[in-house]
């Protein structure tokens, strides 16, 4: 019997395919399984728990083994270099995010053990930016105390977690170049007038750009006179520092040791500005502070606590002065910042870690993993929402860092501040902190790109000007959306007025109109498209309209129902249509619904066609 079998099986196989256009059917043997198709889960847990996914979720599995003592001096000059940059910017940041100096301190170490792990390019680090910073004070996490920041840093992570993991990385492309120029840039000036305040000495309670500015005039009388000669005075300074690496002796190639070592130490001055300049601001205020006297000749940053606070899981629920905050309230005063900040932390450092990968690749989505896991854990440490330091990269990418372990030596030196520094920082004064913000924040201002794209398409200017006004005078949160929305509109204006080339061919066979679009037809240009079509027949009677379709490559429901109604208007009329060059994968969908359409196929002579229909 089983004989039989196969020999019936293999007369079928070889009549099979003995006749022209006909399908094989291979049986299985007996005692082979049909399996039924993986489903969608099975796969995707198939590519979860393969080792080429876990070395490209935990990079460090890739260049730990090969991590070589080369690397490790190159990691700790960058590391350390990084390490004396972060320790006053994070002061200043916590400011600007209407924080207490100390949280900028706790919001620069977890950032980068975390990044250790989970980096996939080794020169981004982690940790307080000013762009964040202005993130949170606008969501007014701080006018509910510290914990309502410490929460939103939680949340973020959760947020840009979740995507990371389900690969959404994608999303990014949705915000244009001019949109983010624009926010930046207005974040910039933003941030720059809340240090006004400090930077003269004044106190008021007005906050917006505008107000800020109006009471800046309105008390400008009250301006204490030592806290902005030193505040401007610092931002001289370290304007001079940032260029002080830019002058080389020697051509390269052929300079001495002693050149070399000249060149190195500007560059280093030159990266540790903000350092240098606040420890001698705040030995010059320690000096001419008097002993047992409380009239400081500035105003000082003043106490804060030293030691580290409790590791834990941030407080859903805390009272605040008289007020009890529960999680539904809580999120409700946050409102828009829900999405806005995990949005900012997600753009700032995939496009940081784009601007310097050289041509590499940049995984979106582990980035999105790395940022996620660092708020997450960085909440259990009481730090506020931290991405991606574009300056602090900078720095890094320029002391010659080899693998993310340089995070490990820049964590080293914050816990070192935290734990021993925080009492010498109580002479650190709010004028010079508020000049090593200012000059931080003055180079965002996307000025060359808006040049760029003055010479490349001056209606993108349209976008970056929405931006950036409404970010201004209106709210990070809603100028972001607001830009996203005018982009998007264009964007769509744009393929709903597709342009159209019009041609009458007359040859001695045959007359029709040629009618030609230069991009997709679908929803929003479709009507558009009919309109142009009814048009130009109508100057023709009776001619046979045939419509070029080889710049179409996208079409939808809409094009085939409009094209459907289209050949019934053309026929009232006496007209013929036929389509020429469709491409393979719109064919379905205008055959989807009856469309009783005349396609012309490029191995046909289109006149003779013509002809004969």
């Amino acid at each position: 019997m089983e004989g039989s079998n196969d020999s019936s099986d293999s007369d079928e196989a070889s009549q099979t395919a003995g006749k022209p256009n006909s399908v094989t059917v291979i049986r299985l043997k007996k005692g082979q399984d049909d399996k039924p198709p993986a489903s969608w889960w099975e796969k995707k847990k198939e590519r979860v728990f393969r080792k080429k996914t876990l070395y490209m979720r935990v990079p460090i599995l890739t260049w730990l083994p090969k991590y070589s003592l080369q690397d490790f001096v190159a990691d700790l000059v960058a590391g350390i270099t990084v390490g004396v940059t972060v320790i006053p910017q994070a002061l200043a940041y916590a400011t600007v995010a209407g924080l207490p100096p100390q949280y900028g301190l706790y919001a620069s170490y977890m950032g980068c053990f975390v990044y250790l792990l989970l980096g996939s390019t080794p020169v981004v680090t982690i940790g307080p930016t000013a762009l964040m910073s202005l993130v949170t004070y606008d969501s007014g996490a701080a006018l509910m105390g510290p914990e309502a920041a410490i929460l939103l840093a939680f949340i973020t992570g959760c947020i840009v977690l979740l995507f990371g993991l389900l690969n959404f990385g994608f999303l990014i492309d949705f915000i244009a170049a001019p949109v983010v120029a624009g926010f930046t840039s207005a974040a910039a000036f933003t941030i720059a007038t809340t240090q006004i305040e400090a930077l003269l000495g004044l106190k008021f309670d007005d906050e917006g750009f505008l107000n800020t500015w109006i009471a800046v005039f309105e008390h400008i009388e009250e301006t204490k006179k030592w806290d902005a000669v030193l505040g401007f005075s610092s931002i001289a300074i370290l304007l001079l520092l940032r260029i002080l690496d830019q002058f080389k002796l020697g051509k390269e190639g052929e300079r001495n040791r002693w050149q070399n070592w000249f060149n190195t130490g500007c560059w280093l001055i030159s990266v540790s500005r903000n350092a240098i300049v606040i420890v001698v601001a705040s030995i010059i205020a320690y000096v001419l502070t008097e002993p047992g006297r409380n009239d400081y000749p500035f105003t000082l940053t003043g106490d804060i606590p030293s030691g580290f606070p409790p590791f834990k899981l941030p407080a859903f629920s805390f009272q605040n002065g008289d007020e009890t905050y529960s999680f539904v309230e809580i999120c409700r005063n946050l409102g828009s910042s829900l999405y806005i900040t995990p949005l900012v932390a997600v753009l700032e450092s995939i496009a940081i870690a784009k601007s310097l990968a050289k041509g590499k690749r940049i995984d979106a989505s582990q980035e999105m993993i790395a940022i996620g896991t660092s708020n997450i854990l960085g909440s259990f440490a009481s730090s506020y929402p931290i991405t991606g330091s574009f300056s602090r990269t900078a720095v890094n990418a320029a002391s010659g860092v080899r693998t993310p372990f340089n995070g490990i030596y820049t964590a080293v030196l914050v816990l070192l501040a935290i734990s021993v520094l925080t009492p010498y920082f109580f002479f650190i004064p709010k004028s010079c902190l508020a000049a090593v913000i200012i000059c931080a924040v003055i180079f965002m201002v996307e000025i060359s790109l808006m040049k760029m794209v003055w010479k490349s398409k001056k209606i993108d200017l349209v976008p970056f000007g929405v931006t950036f006004v409404f970010c201004v005078f209106v709210g990070l949160s809603q100028g972001i959306l607001i830009g996203t929305a005018v982009n998007l509109g264009m964007l769509l204006y744009s393929t709903a007025r597709p342009r159209i080339r019009i041609h009458k061919i007359k040859n001695p066979t045959t007359e029709y109109l040629l009618i030609a679009p230069d991009r997709s037809l679908v929803f929003t240009a479709m009507e558009y498209f009919m309109s142009s079509v009814r048009k130009a027949s109508a100057l023709y009677p009776g001619i046979i309209v045939v419509i070029d379709m080889s710049h179409v490559s996208a079409a939808d429901f809409t094009t085939a129902y409009g094209f459907d109604n289209m050949i019934k208007s053309l026929q009232k009329h006496g007209h013929k249509l036929v389509l020429t060059k469709t491409k393979p994968e719109i064919l379905p969908i205008l055959s989807g619904i009856g469309c009783d359409l005349h396609v012309h196929s490029d191995g046909m002579d289109l006149d003779a066609l013509l002809t004969e229909y």
